[in-house]
């Protein structure tokens, strides 16, 4: 990893965490407000100028149930590339749970033990990555 990737990454745990607290909504995007998990994401890597503002198609808030169409994972592929490695802070999981249809919440990894995402009745949160583990379906990276 060069020096401009890791002030990259750094950038955007820091920022990350600036997020905590903020109560969960769906399609919402601003910190301190609402956000949900993609959106959450969305809005770290834009608040640290990585990414310009994108606008996102409207979704049911119980998307993760009912849609068969992988919208989050479609986004995710479309500025992120797969990896097969161990994590790396600022990269990004995306996970699966039980009943879903499809790949519906992901979170950027803060380090090896701790994750950081927009969760439901919870809003941002910092969460042990054991919890999630079993639920994950990939591993992105934005660099």
């Amino acid at each position: 990893m060069n020096d401009i990737e890791k002030q990259e990454r750094d950038a955007v745990i820091k920022e990350a965490k600036t997020w905590l607290r903020t109560p969960y909504h769906p399609e919402a995007r601003v910190k301190g407000a609402g956000c949900d998990c993609g959106t959450f994401i969305l809005g770290v890597f834009e608040n640290v100028g990585l990414i310009k503002h994108i606008e996102l198609e409207h979704y049911p808030q119980d998307i993760a149930c009912n849609c068969a169409n992988p919208m989050y994972l479609k986004k995710i592929k479309e500025y992120c590339h797969e990896v097969n490695r161990d994590i790396i802070p600022g990269d990004i999981i995306m996970y699966k749970f039980d009943g879903a249809l499809t790949a519906h919440h992901c979170s950027i990894v803060i380090d090896d033990e701790y994750l950081i995402h927009s969760y439901t009745r919870q809003g941002v949160v910092l969460s042990n990555r054991r919890g999630y583990k079993k639920f994950e379906i990939g591993l992105f990276s934005f660099w």
